[in-house]
């Protein structure tokens, strides 16, 4: 293992708990239906991965959605049903990170959109009473950069932003392809299974 000095940590199935089942089933519910592909792991309309990219906004993409159901769903319904696929923070895992400060600097790259930010934003700080962003160094949103992982151009963008050298940089994902596009630009990786950060990770780096 090279020198760490910084690391790169994903959110959804790394730091926060996420349940997309969940979302799919409370879409179904409004009659928004046949969204994903056959593995269950890709959507099947663009508009899911322009909103993530910060192409369209919030109302643009509601629309969109209900466009697609049979039935007539308020935004609101719309909007919770997208959301139910989030879910906690385990204090366990803040308070890891909060002891990586001491030795490394700390970022966070996500794949999200601004729906989703503003939920899990919002009752971080009301139930730790301090903002989620201040656990990193920086955090970088795939809506706001307007580019999301895999494409290697957001890693490009953090290192050169940041100004991090990719050797001496960790990448933390469950995704093996997002893995993948950070090794190729000589980011060291760890790939996380089964939410192990704070077991197999933890017993990693320190």
């Amino acid at each position: 293992m090279k020198t760490i000095k910084h690391i790169i940590f994903d959110l959804g199935g790394v730091i926060m708990n996420l349940d997309v089942p969940k979302t799919i089933s409370a879409l179904q519910d409004i009659g928004i239906t046949d969204i994903v592909n056959n593995t269950g792991h890709h959507y099947k309309y663009s508009f899911f991965y322009d909103f993530e990219i910060g192409k369209i906004s919030s109302q643009e993409f509601i629309k969109a959605l209900s466009n697609l159901s049979t039935e007539t769903p308020s935004d609101a319904q719309i909007q919770n049903a997208w959301n139910a696929m989030i879910f906690d923070i385990p204090k366990a895992r803040i308070d890891f990170i909060k002891s990586l400060k001491t030795n490394y600097n700390i970022y966070l790259l996500s794949n999200t959109n601004s729906i989703h930010q503003k939920k899990f934003l919002d009752e971080f700080e009301k139930a730790q009473g301090f903002k989620f962003n201040d656990l990193f160094e920086k955090a970088y949103y795939s809506h706001e950069v307007k580019i999301r992982k895999p494409d290697e151009a957001i890693f490009t963008y953090v290192l050169n932003d940041s100004e991090l050298k990719a050797e001496e940089s960790i990448f933390i994902d469950d995704s093996i392809d997002n893995i993948n596009a950070a090794e190729r630009l000589g980011i060291q990786t760890f790939h996380i299974k089964d939410y192990n950060l704070l077991t197999d990770f933890a017993e990693f780096i320190l």
